[in-house]
């Protein structure tokens, strides 16, 4: 059995699991975690619980904190430039 956090990125629907690192998470809480495409926001979808190892995708990354409030603020100011931007670009190629 394997520890593990249910994580979300607000950009997809799928969860994915992460090592809780020690951390006590809570379903709710916002945290982040270091992915493929480098440090990322998310939000536990679950509380740390236990797992069958067949669930798991070795090797199983960790959470690298709880996300601060300044950590938060961050990310609204990126989703919503990301946001912007993709509606004037999608506005450009419509011309």
């Amino acid at each position: 059995m394997t520890k593990v956090v249910g994580v979300r990125f607000r950009n997809t629907g799928k969860m994915y699991y992460f090592a809780p690192n020690g951390l006590e998470i809570r379903k709710g809480t916002p945290i982040l975690v270091e992915t493929a495409r480098g440090l990322e926001y998310c939000e536990a979808v679950s509380d740390v619980r236990e797992v069958e190892d067949a669930e798991v995708v070795a090797p199983i990354r960790e959470v690298v904190r709880i996300a601060t409030e300044e950590d938060q603020k961050t990310f609204e100011n990126n989703w919503s430039r990301a946001v912007l931007l993709n509606f004037i670009d999608s506005n450009l190629y419509e011309r």
